[in-house]
This record gives structure tokens, C-alpha cells and sequence, in this order.
């Protein structure tokens, strides 16, 4: 199956994820914005502690299906007597209904502000190696 792929994620979080403790999870890096921001209802995401960079074939991680999406723009505006500096920054909030663990046969568009994504198939505890 296709999904977009979600780097750098804590495993606590994904600990969390798996055992329904948290639903929602809030994304500020920019590779994960650009990748969230393609997310519809409906898309599978795959969630993995590995950074962007070492993201490849065989990278295991959590699959989840988007349930919900919110998009939130913050602007912080610095002030001294000289200056005045605003810096904006984009949120996106995934809301997620897990469906399994699943491992990347194929890898796409990996780039910084690239939407990455990847083949992905479902991983069952009793498959051997």
C-alpha cells in the first residue's frame, strides 16, 4: 500500500500511539509539514523513529489511517526599540486511528520539502525471516 511517510518521530510517542493513549499528534519539522499537508481523511500515514536521512528499504515503523486534519499558522512578532521581527511557523495536526506495524519496500521522494512517501506492506508478528 501507499503511504506518506512521518520521520523522526519519538518512540514514546509511537508507544503511545499503539496503545490508544494519545490520538492526535502535532507536526512542527518542515519535511513532516510538507508531507502532512498532502494528508487527506482517508490516507495511510507510516510513523518512524528513523530521521529522514536514514529512511530507506526495510525502515519499520507504524501504519495509521487520518481521520482528521487541522492546519494552524502561529506568528510570533519580536519588538525592541530598534527593530521589529516576526517569525511565522506551521503546525499540522494529524488526528490517527492505527491500523498496524509496516515496513518500506520502496521509498519516494525523500527530499527536504519533498511530500515523502513509500510502498509499504503490513508486518505480522508471526511472519519469520
Amino acid at each position: 500500500m501507499r503511504c506518506l511517510v512521518i520521520t523522526g518521530v519519538s518512540k514514546r510517542v509511537l508507544d503511545e500511539l499503539m496503545r490508544r493513549i494519545i490520538k492526535t499528534i502535532e507536526l512542527r519539522s518542515a519535511h513532516n509539514v510538507a508531507t502532512a499537508l498532502r494528508a487527506d481523511i482517508g490516507d495511510k500515514v507510516l510513523l518512524t523513529t528513523s530521521k529522514l536521512h536514514d529512511v530507506d528499504k526495510g525502515t519499520v515503523g507504524v501504519i495509521a489511517e487520518v481521520v482528521g486534519k487541522e492546519v494552524i499558522s502561529h506568528s510570533l512578532i519580536f519588538a525592541s526599540e530598534s527593530m521589529i521581527q516576526e517569525n511565522e511557523m506551521t503546525v499540522v495536526r494529524l488526528k490517527l486511528d492505527v491500523k498496524g506495524v509496516g515496513r518500506i519496500v520502496k521509498l519516494y521522494n525523500a527530499g527536504i520539502l519533498d511530500t515523502t512517501e513509500a510502498d509499504v506492506v503490513e508486518v505480522s508478528y508471526f511472519d519469520a525471516r
